[in-house]
């Protein structure tokens, strides 16, 4: 029995060397939804101060939704999975730009460019330009109506 197991493991260091990965065993493998086949979203962005202007220029031919959020915070763990629904509803007719302020310091200056001071906050921009109404907060109450409506404005 001894000898499958470093089979096993050896197999499985082999593949994860030609992968250029790490192969995980069956007993550490990371549960299916960590996984995405799925080709990336180039409509779902990870803005830092290093893309802030590629965002920017992209606003000029589609609404970006900069979310300002952290892994910490309770009410964007609450909000995420309404905006993940109502982006994939809405089939790529906007941008969504997030900006993680989970570190300290992290992002700072692109929050700081919008006086960024609770969050989750999500903003509407168009043209490089801050249009219309913010969403500060979540209710779980309200909170779902009041997304999409803020999102069907647009």
């Amino acid at each position: 029995m001894g000898t499958r197991i470093r089979m096993f493991a050896a197999v499985t260091a082999i593949t994860a060397g030609i992968l250029g990965g790490a192969a995980a065993t069956p007993a550490s493998a990371a549960p299916a939804s960590y996984v995405s086949l799925a080709p990336q979203d180039e409509t779902v962005i990870d803005v830092t101060s290093a893309n802030y202007d590629q965002v920017m220029e992209m606003s000029k031919t589609k609404p970006v939704v900069l979310d300002f959020y952290a892994s910490w915070c309770g009410p964007c763990q609450k909000m995420a999975p309404y905006l993940e629904k109502y982006h994939a509803a809405d089939n790529g007719k906007w941008i969504w730009a997030k900006v993680d302020l989970s570190e300290q310091g992290q992002n700072k200056e692109v929050a700081d460019k919008y006086g960024i001071e609770y969050i989750p906050t999500l903003i509407d921009v168009s043209s490089g330009q801050e249009k219309g109404s913010r969403v500060v907060g979540f209710d779980e109450g309200s909170g779902p109506d009041d997304l999409r409506t803020w999102l069907n404005g647009l």
